[in-house]
């Protein structure tokens, strides 16, 4: 169940760049993908190229510890993505890093844009 959940989530985020293209509101998000531990923190599993977060540094296998300063911690996932992550393209969100082999989380300020996905040539 949790995989079919992750699997709907992941085809969400790839279908609402063309959605939001279409529709009267501009929503965004900052280019990740992610998926709950079982604290409810998020690790970042993968990051589009191009994307706000990418474009900050943040890398796959970090750990989003706090989004705009509420704890991810013991959150629900698919709320934290769609009203917390995701949000009006061109809005602020502050995300709070916790990163292997680093001492102190950091913190991330990131723009939301909408978020186009460039397929590889090579695989094509």
């Amino acid at each position: 169940m949790k995989r079919l959940l992750l699997y709907t989530l992941c085809l969400a985020a790839l279908a609402l760049p063309a959605w939001a293209a279409n529709s009267e509101t501009d929503f965004g998000g900052v280019g990740l993908d992610g998926v709950p531990l079982k604290n409810g923190q998020i690790v970042i599993r993968q990051i589009i190229n191009g994307g706000p977060a990418h474009q900050a540094g943040i890398r796959s296998g970090d750990i989003i510890t706090h989004i705009d300063g509420k704890a991810t911690q013991g959150s629900n996932f698919p709320s934290m993505v769609q009203k917390r992550l995701r949000g009006l393209s061109g809005t602020a969100l502050v995300l709070r890093i916790k990163r292997d082999g680093e001492g102190q989380p950091q913190t991330y300020r990131l723009i939301r844009r909408q978020i186009v996905i460039i397929p590889n040539k090579e695989k094509l």
